[in-house]
């Protein structure tokens, strides 16, 4: 049988997470369990949603068989899976960028004593 990679075997893992950050302990487990997940290859996708691409459904399930117990007590994580096939129909958007800071020139500056 022929294993060649295609779009509808390769796996994309996808954690979604909500974690407390109320006290210092929380805060700590929240940034070790992000830790985790970029040791085991995911990226940050946006806050508190990270992306890892495997070559197989299996490989994807043993994965999230081996980070999932880490979530954080009190944390919620949801590992979604989703063929290549389907990552390849996302559509991103990103709503305008904000408008730069305009340095003043030396002429802009406030003038705060002036004589009279």
């Amino acid at each position: 049988m022929n294993m060649k990679p295609n779009s509808w075997r390769i796996m994309w893992v996808m954690a979604v997470f909500d974690l407390p950050t109320q006290t210092k302990i929380q805060r700590k487990r929240y940034a070790g369990f992000r830790k985790l997940l970029l040791q085991h290859g995911f990226t940050m996708m946006q806050f508190s949603v990270y992306l890892r691409n495997m070559p197989t459904i299996h490989a994807a399930q043993a994965l999230v068989k081996r980070i999932g117990p880490h979530t954080p007590p009190q944390g919620k994580c949801a590992f979604v899976l989703i063929t290549d096939k389907q990552y390849g129909m996302t559509k991103n958007f990103y709503g305008p960028a904000p408008a730069q800071q305009k340095i003043p020139k030396k002429y802009e500056q406030l003038i705060l004593f002036e004589d009279l």
